[in-house]
């Protein structure tokens, strides 16, 4: 194709105005190899290759990206390995003798940086360094993907088809860095690098890589992919940059130690996994819409002040019944705990506290019953106390 042609319409009076950006670089924009509109008729999106269409439905993978959600609290001392801190974001030690608080802060990039509003930030504190890394050490960050929702993408089937990830980090230790894919039974990773140019600065990452057309990737309630967000690694995790392998792999030889000081932080934002092979503006989801995403995993239900559950049916010394609903189905059938010093009613009003409490999780609700060793009488109903120094909790994370 020799020439571009700009046809404008017949009885159309407006102006069309192209106008390039103030950028001394270079940007290309490819049109699809085919006749067609950039917009349809009837306001459907024609497909771009190198322009991401306006995406229907939603179109980042990653739940708490911005890190808002924050139900087991907002501040993690030294987690252990596998522990949750942040909804959806886990801390990752293996033999390290680095230590780290993991807390959600006010800080994130300006809107005018970042071209949308960011309000919070996972920070990485390091508390005991590790001026020594070896072979075995392994500290991250990490976020498993539901199969579900990597379904779309279609890994492990052949053809060409892109994910592009983004985020914003703000390191104190500058040089390069590195994140980590691996599929959920360790069998294929990729591993690519982002580089932190200026100390304690927010800067954008931003990675763009073909699925994978080999290996087994669920698509189920199950672990699809995770994602590892590297402070330091040894070298028997240390990979090649830029290309899906076999087995396991977190990150690249060039990577910095980022916990060779106690002075040194971490800071992530803004994650977004999408397909495509464009970066596209940050999702912004509601807050309760990010919320429930984040309760399908792991939901946290306390009472209030001087409230009370539901009745239940006494059998002997146990009140049995519904304990608590689940704000949202969840995953899988969760775990429970219940925390507190729960306490019941009889007949006449008394308060009785239980000698423990037994819980049966259900996808959408959890019953079971409260045990007390005396004051009950059966084929009677009991009143539990369910109040702010009540919570109940759900785990089904992956």
């Amino acid at each position: 194709m020799a020439k571009v042609k700009i046809t404008g319409h017949a009885s159309g009076s407006g102006v069309l105005t192209i106008t390039a950006p103030n950028t001394s670089t270079d940007r290309t924009i490819t049109l699809p190899d085919a006749t067609g509109t950039l917009l349809n008729s009837d306001g459907s999106g024609a497909s771009l290759t190198s322009v991401n269409a306006v995406n229907t439905g939603r179109k980042n993978l990653i739940i708490n990206g911005s890190m808002k959600v924050a139900q087991r609290g907002a501040s993690f001392t030294d987690p252990a390995s596998g522990a949750y801190t942040l909804d959806r974001w886990r801390a990752g030690v293996h033999t390290s003798t680095a230590a780290a608080n993991y807390t959600q802060e006010a800080d994130a990039p300006t809107a005018a940086q970042a071209g949308t509003n960011f309000v919070n930030c996972l920070k990485i504190d390091v508390t005991t360094a590790d001026t020594s890394t070896a072979a075995t050490v392994r500290y991250y960050t990490r976020y498993h993907v539901e199969g579900n929702d990597l379904a779309r993408a279609g890994f492990g089937q052949s053809g060409v088809r892109y994910m592009t990830l983004s985020f914003w980090h703000k390191h104190t230790k500058t040089g390069i860095n590195s994140f980590g894919l691996v599929s959920n039974d360790n069998g294929r990773h990729y591993v690519a690098e982002y580089t932190q140019t200026n100390s304690d600065t927010w800067e954008k990452a931003t990675h763009t890589f073909p699925v994978d057309t080999t290996g087994t990737w669920l698509t189920d309630t199950g672990n699809g992919m995770t994602i590892y967000l590297v402070s330091h690694i040894g070298s028997n995790y240390q990979k090649s940059a830029n290309a899906w392998a076999a087995g396991n792999g977190y990150g690249t030889a060039n990577q910095v130690n980022n916990f060779d000081s106690t002075s040194n932080n971490m800071r992530f934002t803004g994650v977004q996994l999408e397909m495509g092979s464009v970066a596209t503006d940050f999702e912004h989801r509601s807050y309760g819409e990010e919320l429930a995403l984040c309760q399908r995993y792991f939901a946290s239900i306390t009472g209030s002040s001087g409230g009370y559950g539901t009745a239940l049916a006494v059998i002997g010394q146990n009140a049995y019944g519904r304990m608590a609903n689940l704000p949202v189905p969840m995953r899988a059938v969760p775990t429970c705990a219940a925390i507190g010093t729960f306490k019941t009613h009889n007949s006449s009003g008394g308060a009785i506290t239980a000698s423990a409490v037994v819980l049966i999780p259900g996808f959408t609700q959890i019953s079971g019953y409260i045990t007390v060793s005396s004051g009950l009488s059966g084929g009677n109903a009991s009143l539990p106390g369910f109040n702010n120094g009540h919570t109940i909790t759900a785990d089904a994370e992956l």
